[in-house]
């Protein structure tokens, strides 16, 4: 379905944490590092703007967030009845992106779940584009297009047919390139700085059991995911290669590579919110043969 830089590093999150239950993975929200408190959308000194037709009908944002790091785009867009559009391009440039190779996805308001531009009878097959027509780095702004079909994202679900979103244009968003969520992640992989530069943290769930994610992934095509159930406070838990435990640390070496799991180490949560969750790690994972050993890992994200 996602084939190119920052696809795996979401399969990643969805394969590892799933735990064999594929169909039960709850959507990530579209918000992506949506601020309600500080929203730097449109306004009448910084009029950029977001809309789409849905079904014959224009939605207009009243506030945008844009994240440009060092290999994505996300941008995230709310309008005053809560309904909101979510968008994480695996790339920074201008350029034109497939929607079911990327993310793109409508919330409406007070759902978990959302209209995603992937066919789930057909992942490969294209459902629209998202094209970034212009990347002003002198005034930090992003302007683009984008139209696409979403689908259900609750596969289990009846009565939801796909929907057309036409016409799609954002123009000269304000965008920052620093994280609006103030998210960290480090870590030493055998001694040497892990360097993040995409960062995703969600909620997986699957079954009865709920994982909160961190996945990051460097220049070098590592990536390092740390994963800690749910309905863990803070505390120190663990890891011995099961999947019982209540903390996963995973690394894959390449973005085509699959993710091997630590075997021996911990996940110590020192502070954990509704929507908050920081602490630190340490572990090895044995890839081929070869120790990897991860020490000096802490992250504080909002998930």
């Amino acid at each position: 379905m996602i084939k190119n830089k920052f696809a795996p590093l979401f399969l990643m999150l969805v394969t590892l944490f799933t735990l064999g239950a594929c169909n039960d993975v709850e959507p990530i929200d579209p918000a992506i590092n949506l601020n309600p408190n500080n929203p730097p959308g449109p306004t009448p000194n910084n009029p950029g703007v977001f809309k789409v037709d849905i079904d014959g009908q224009t939605y207009t944002a009243s506030a945008t967030t844009v994240f440009i790091t060092g290999g994505s785009i996300q941008i995230s867009a709310v309008r005053a009845q809560g309904d909101s559009f979510g968008i994480l391009l695996s790339g920074n440039t201008a350029a034109t992106y497939q929607a079911h190779e990327n993310l793109i996805a409508y919330n409406p308001a007070g759902s978990e779940y959302g209209y995603w531009g992937v066919n789930p009878d057909n992942p490969n097959s294209s459902t629209g584009t998202i094209t970034v027509t212009n990347i002003d780095t002198a005034n930090k702004r992003i302007s683009g297009t984008f139209s696409y079909t979403g689908y259900w994202s609750d596969d289990l679900a009846t009565g939801f047919a796909p929907k057309s979103f036409t016409n799609g244009v954002f123009t000269n968003l304000p965008y920052v390139t620093d994280s609006p969520s103030g998210d960290s992640f480090l870590a030493k992989i055998n001694g040497v700085d892990f360097n993040q530069n995409d960062l995703l943290a969600l909620t997986i769930g699957a079954g009865n059991d709920e994982f909160i994610a961190i996945a990051a992934s460097n220049a070098l095509g590592n990536e390092l995911t740390v994963g800690i159930r749910s309905s863990m406070g803070p505390g120190t838990y663990a890891i011995t290669g099961l999947s019982t435990d209540d903390a996963q640390i995973n690394l894959a070496l390449t973005p085509n590579d699959f993710a091997t799991g630590a075997t021996s180490g911990s996940v110590t949560v020192q502070q954990k919110t509704a929507t908050r969750i920081k602490g630190v790690f340490s572990g090895v994972v044995v890839i081929d043969g070869t120790n990897y050993s991860i020490t000096q890992g802490s992250f504080d994200v909002e998930y």
